[in-house]
């Protein structure tokens, strides 16, 4: 039976990031990835911002693709608010080269990656857990202190051990385009009942000449049609005509931060524990910062040999301390994107579209917290009070 210190299941950027901060403190770290090639299939619309490389410490020569400097909003009418322009807001990311980059780091760090590995089961035992894997018709049992579920959305690692379940799934749908004629420095969000109920769709140039894009949507509980239908109307948009389908992805998106992300030996993270912005379906960078304190509470309980689910709770205490607010104000700003029709999302994207909000928007506006732009736009534009007060109420406190 092998033995390792730590587990890891899932070998996604925020598996291996875990990995490669234990592994660098010298423990003995697997990270065991279920496809065969690190970085695909690909689920990911690729926009983050610097904090990313700030925090994983990659290098974002070959990964960054382009940047982006500001966004035209598509209203259900055809009209369009455009915001940002002067400064970057984004940075648009190869995926499976970043991927790729923390999986090196990791296994330079002295983890081991086991790729192709399908966990079968997994379960608890007096001081330890045993896991079975299982690659082609090869079954191997293994044997950890601490097992940490990275395993994306759909995580079996949450499901057999009994965490909660995100509050929503979104569904995905994808393409990468060449023969776009696109400005590089502006994505595109459509948002409307018509062609993303319950979320937005994305044009997001990916090389600075324009010529490349990476589109997609995702559909909510609201919706009344099947994804495909949503896709064809994306790729219908003008701006997209003439455009060539190069490769098609898909995936879903978790939302909703879990109330419980440690056990007894477990603790779950990224995707697996819904640590994703609500407002853009983001999970690059929440799910670093909450990797940076798993391995922290990890690293803490090998070296005091603690590994029962009250100290390991330490994880969600610190993760929630520094980033649960945000997560959860998104949760309820989503609430009230859901809840308003067409007509209403008209109307406040009009509401927006003078020079007065849009500067305020450019200040304020950041990707990765968009809380910080509530309280600015409602000093700058009162009547939007009227779309949630109760919520606004508590966002001031």
């Amino acid at each position: 039976m092998d033995e390792y210190d730590i587990a890891v299941v899932g070998g996604g950027p925020i598996g291996c990031f875990v990995a490669e901060q234990l592994a660098s403190k010298g423990r003995h770290v697997a990270v065991f990835e279920e496809h065969s090639t690190i970085g695909e299939p690909v689920h990911c619309a690729g926009l983050v911002t610097q904090r990313v490389f700030d925090i994983s410490k990659c290098s974002p020569t070959r990964i960054v693709q382009n940047k982006i400097y500001g966004a035209v909003i598509h209203s259900p009418s055809g009209s369009t608010l455009t915001i940002g322009g002067e400064k970057v807001h984004g940075l648009v990311i190869s995926r499976q080269r970043f991927d790729e980059t923390l999986s090196q780091n990791a296994q330079t760090a002295g983890a081991e990656l086991l790729t192709g590995y399908k966990i079968v089961s997994a379960k608890k035992q007096e001081n330890h857990i045993t896991l079975t894997i299982k690659q082609n018709e090869q079954t191997l049992p293994v044997r950890c202190n601490i097992l940490i579920g990275a395993d994306g959305p759909h995580s079996s690692i949450r499901k057999i051990f009994g965490f909660p379940h995100p509050i929503e799934m979104l569904q995905g749908i994808g393409a990468e385009l060449s023969d776009t004629a696109l400005d590089p420095r502006f994505v595109h969000i459509f948002v409307g009942h018509n062609i993303a109920p319950g979320f937005f769709a994305w044009v997001i140039p990916t090389n600075m000449q324009g010529t490349t894009a990476r589109i997609g949507l995702c559909i909510g509980k609201q919706s009344n049609h099947p994804l495909q239908h949503y896709f064809t109307a994306l790729l219908q948009q003008p701006l997209l005509q003439g455009t060539t389908v190069m490769k098609r992805f898909g995936g879903a998106i978790p939302l909703g931060p879990l109330k419980k992300t440690a056990d007894d030996h477990v603790m779950i993270v990224g995707d697996a524990a819904a640590q994703v912005k609500p407002t853009s379906g983001g999970g690059i960078y929440p799910g670093l910062l909450c990797a940076t304190q798993c391995a922290i509470v990890a690293e803490e309980a090998l070296q005091k040999q603690q590994f029962d689910g009250e100290f390991l709770k330490h994880y969600h205490r610190k993760w929630t301390k520094e980033i649960g607010r945000e997560l959860s104000l998104g949760m309820r700003f989503r609430k009230i994107f859901t809840s308003l029709t067409d007509e209403q999302l008209v109307k406040y994207l009009e509401k927006l579209n003078n020079k007065k909000t849009i500067d305020v928007i450019n200040t304020h506006g950041d990707i990765d917290y968009p809380s910080r732009l509530a309280l600015p736009l409602i000093k700058t534009s009162p009547s939007l009070l009227s779309l949630a007060p109760a919520m606004l109420k508590r966002t001031k406190q």
